[in-house]
């Protein structure tokens, strides 16, 4: 019976006596591996549609802005808030402008106006589709609407109405197409804002 117990300095000790000696080595502690990081959010690219409505809002809101600050610029010059807009109706009325107050060569030439930049914002939101860097987008943006400004004054206005790209003042314009830039540099959350309202 006695070789049935466990011995303790030579002793038997009694199963209700005894207990188990302490491991001489601390078990190693198991590491549980390192959480996966979670994977990184790529936005979806929108649609065509999305990406088209979404570069002529911007187009129209840059315009809108560029035709204020031609405004406050014909202001500071002591002529008329409309002057530039009466220029651009030349497109429609030609060289009667010069004696056209304000009206329809008024309204002629912001038609013109918001069509042309309405256009180049569309085009631009297109070709960026594949753009997902911000940085690289806002650069591309300004880039665009200075090679939209020399599409115009270089092609487009000599063509249609000469006038135009001879008296049109140029600090004020590269100005107004520096807004027109930043406007454009918005497209690309907006196509992705209005691809969400439609898929909700």
């Amino acid at each position: 019976m006695d070789a049935q117990l466990p011995y303790r300095d030579g002793e038997p000790v009694a199963h209700d006596n005894w207990s188990p000696e302490p491991p001489l080595f601390a078990p190693a502690e198991q590491h549980q591996p390192a959480p996966a990081p979670p994977p990184v959010y790529i936005p979806p690219v929108p649609g065509a549609v999305a990406r088209l409505l979404a570069g002529l809002e911007s187009g129209i809101i840059g315009a809108a802005v560029m035709i204020l600050w031609f405004a406050l610029d014909s202001l500071m010059e002591r002529q008329y808030w409309w002057a530039m807009l009466n220029l651009w109706g030349a497109s429609v009325y030609h060289n009667r402008v010069f004696s056209m107050g304000f009206g329809v060569a008024t309204l002629a030439g912001a038609s013109t106006h918001f069509f042309l930049h309405g256009l180049g914002g569309a085009l631009w939101s297109l070709a960026a589709a594949r753009i997902s860097n911000y940085w690289l987008h806002l650069v591309c943006s300004f880039a665009a609407a200075a090679a939209w400004y020399f599409l115009l004054m270089y092609v487009f206005w000599p063509t249609v109405a000469p006038v135009v790209s001879r008296i049109t003042p140029l600090t004020a314009t590269l100005l107004a197409y520096f807004l027109f830039g930043a406007a454009l540099s918005r497209n690309a959350h907006r196509a992705r804002q209005l691809r969400t309202l439609w898929e909700t």
